[in-house]
């Protein structure tokens, strides 16, 4: 890895920061605490206006990695 792909990894908007995020912290860790409660994607996706796949992420962590 050089300097230039360092700065940018370091310096890169995460989470809520984001400008097109359209989840909190607070909503990735209810749908992490739902998961493991035994809601499948499909639901969880549903009650929070997100894809199946964005919540199959969330769950797998690798997105939203910093929490």
């Amino acid at each position: 890895m050089n300097i230039n792909e360092l700065w940018f990894f370091s310096n890169r908007l995460r989470g809520e920061a984001h400008p097109r995020s359209k989840l909190t912290s607070e909503q990735v860790l209810q749908i992490r605490d739902l998961y493991k409660q035994g809601f499948s994607t499909n639901v969880i996706a549903r009650n929070f206006k997100v894809s199946k796949w964005n919540v199959e992420e969330i769950v797998k962590k690798k997105t939203w990695t910093h929490l």
